[in-house]
């Protein structure tokens, strides 16, 4: 049952990005048809709001900030041009190589379009290039704790904070009023013959919070502390004064009922959408509980 959701989420998450990839694509695209024709009529304060809205939809494609460079400069406004073009370097923009380069030779030689238009508008070249910070919701998995789900920020400057919970199904195991010691005595069956089968469940919630940094995208590292809390539960026979078994029933371990730290810690790999992570965990800094997990989720872009 458990193998089989985690089948279920990995087969619906791709399938929910591969759409969410597409409509960013059109969405572009229409951008992009909309700029040439602006560009052709020499429309450049709609070149530069178009670009503005295509940077918005793509941020890692160089579309927008090309255009945007071309606009200042078109209105003789190089100097708002060039945090853009110091922006496009870092990028990767084969197909626009030789125009970038072109435009990038005419603002470095000081020429001057010296278009006189008045306007205004929101650009402030001092800030640079807004990078837009996204936020993401995760699920993840390791052997011992399956169920885990994220939530959190990755920011391109600075850092950000996420909290994780996780558990397993044996934490919601019921019990009833039967108890039982680690010497193997039982309570809570009314005086009744009862012994145990041997079987035992370990039930276990993890919550966590910590931080997220970048590296280089689209790699962000992760680490955080929190709380685990384990309980024990042993499976009882409890038998009938002529010796019939009445059942098996769980009882909980009164003397295994820690809380205990944890500390975390991994790599998340985004790719504007598609958010992967993978990363290890300890409890009470003990080396022999360490325990490896793995994630796949979704992001979203905070404007």
């Amino acid at each position: 049952m458990k193998c089989f959701r985690l089948i279920v989420l990995l087969a619906i998450l791709p399938f929910a990005f591969t759409i969410t990839v597409k409509a960013q694509n059109r969405t572009f695209r229409d951008l992009d048809l909309q700029i040439q024709s602006a560009v052709s009529n020499g429309e450049w304060l709609r070149v530069l709001e178009l670009a503005k809205s295509q940077i918005k939809s793509d941020v890692d494609r160089a579309e927008g900030y090309y255009y945007s460079a071309l606009a200042f400069y078109q209105l003789g406004k190089n100097k708002m041009a060039k945090p853009y073009m110091t922006h496009l370097r870092k990028m990767d923009q084969t197909e626009l190589d030789i125009k970038v380069r072109e435009l990038n030779d005419k603002l470095n030689s000081g020429e001057n379009n010296g278009i006189k238009e008045t306007f205004f508008l929101n650009y402030d070249p001092r800030k640079g290039i807004r990078l837009y910070d996204r936020s993401f919701i995760s699920f993840s998995y390791d052997s011992r704790v399956p169920f885990g789900i994220a939530l959190g920020s990755i920011n391109h400057h600075g850092i950000a904070t996420y909290l994780q919970i996780r558990g397993n199904t044996e934490i919601f195991t019921k019990t009833g009023e039967i108890t039982v010691r680690s010497n193997g005595n039982i309570y809570g069956t009314q005086n009744k013959v009862s012994e145990s089968t041997g079987k035992i469940r370990e039930g276990t919630a993890e919550l966590t919070m910590g931080v997220t940094w970048k590296i280089h995208q689209p790699l962000w590292m992760y680490a955080g502390t929190g709380l685990n809390h384990t309980r024990e539960f042993w499976e009882i026979i409890v038998f009938e004064e002529n010796g019939s078994s009445m059942g098996q029933f769980w009882g909980r371990n009164t003397e295994i009922n820690l809380n205990q730290s944890v500390v975390e810690s991994g790599i998340i790999l985004d790719f504007n959408g598609l958010n992967l992570r993978g990363g290890m965990s300890m409890v009470g800094f003990d080396v022999s509980r360490l325990r490896y997990n793995i994630g796949v989720g979704i992001s979203f872009k905070r404007k």
